[in-house]
């Protein structure tokens, strides 16, 4: 599938027919460099090694920025792959490709969903270093799913040199499980209040605020009643990607520590990444878990959105790179 080009004063990127996947993006920041924060699978392009099975949706093209309609994946009331059918899914296009600083997405449900379509705006911003972008989701029929972002950011060699600034939330949750079996370095179900001193398996807390991790993990925090912004620095490339987003629609944000922890065909431990992903869900656990009552919920932090037919849901949000001072 031929990617589509989004391109505007500041910048250039590309969106994947399958998932919408914004990425790679280059942005033009104010001293004139150019800079492209964005992870990609790193076997999203190599050929498929012997005896291996091909990887489709998801698995096959992760890269950049998506969204997850709905998000999570586990046991659910309808079918769908983790994430959502969109994210695995060709979408169609719906301007007419006269202006590439402007994507009008959709993607249109099957029959049996309570959804019936998703679309995406993808803009280019004039005169700054920065993307806007809007989903608008459309309900087939009455229900409660939750909802997400995805934008992944990819980790510098130097551990610590990237500085994770999270803005202020009410109170931060790790997995209440390994979120990989052998490799995680957190505390299963702990609640922390800082990034700089979240609670570790060795029962030494961590520093969650400086990645990459020295040692190889797979991790998965909720910050909880968060404020809507959150900012990843690269020290060693001097610049800030910040990512703004309505928090009265997505109260959380789950930070997915991608480490080199994960050792299983395709990741092999060469995965380093870093999920910023602004939810309206329990953890990524899904439909089941995301509507009925859990720990987030239980503390006044809704983990699901209502959708009626009739009453689109609209998300507008922000991505923006600056250099730093």
């Amino acid at each position: 599938m031929t990617s589509w080009i989004l391109q505007w004063s500041h910048g250039q990127g590309m969106v994947e027919p399958s998932g919408a996947m914004l990425g790679p993006v280059t942005f033009i920041v104010a001293d004139g460099r150019q800079v492209q924060p964005f992870a990609v699978f790193p076997w999203a392009k190599e050929a498929l090694p012997p005896g291996q099975q091909a990887l489709t949706g998801l698995m096959a093209n992760g890269r950049g920025e998506w969204p997850c309609v709905p998000f999570g994946g586990g046991p659910a009331p309808f079918e769908h792959p983790i994430h959502g059918w969109p994210a695995h899914k060709r979408w169609q296009r719906f301007d007419d490709a006269s202006d590439p600083a402007h994507l009008h997405l959709r993607y249109d449900f099957p029959p049996d969903s309570p959804l019936a379509s998703v679309e995406r705006f993808i803009d280019g911003v004039d005169g700054e270093a920065a993307i806007r972008c809007r989903l608008k989701v459309t309900a087939r029929r009455a229900c409660e799913l939750p909802l997400g972002l995805h934008p992944t950011l990819r980790l510098p060699e130097r551990p610590g040199a990237l500085r994770v600034t999270a803005g202020a939330f009410d109170f931060g949750l790790t997995l209440p499980r390994e979120h990989e079996a052998g490799a995680d370095v957190l505390q299963p179900g702990a609640r922390f209040a800082a990034l700089s001193g979240v609670p570790g398996a060795a029962g030494v807390p961590l520093d969650l605020s400086r990645l990459p991790l020295a040692q190889h993990t797979e991790s998965l925090l909720q910050l909880c009643g968060v404020e809507g912004r959150m900012t990843v620095s690269n020290l060693d490339e001097g610049y800030a990607f910040v990512l703004d987003w309505d928090a009265a629609v997505l109260p959380s944000c789950l930070l997915w520590i991608s480490n080199g922890g994960r050792q299983a065909w395709p990741w092999s431990g060469r995965h380093y990444a870093l999920g910023m992903e602004p939810v309206c869900s329990y953890f990524d656990w899904g439909v089941a878990a995301s509507t009925a009552p859990n720990p987030v919920s239980a503390r006044g932090v809704a983990t699901c959105l209502r959708f009626e037919p009739g009453q689109p849901l609209e998300l507008a949000y922000q991505m923006k790179v600056n250099c730093l001072s």
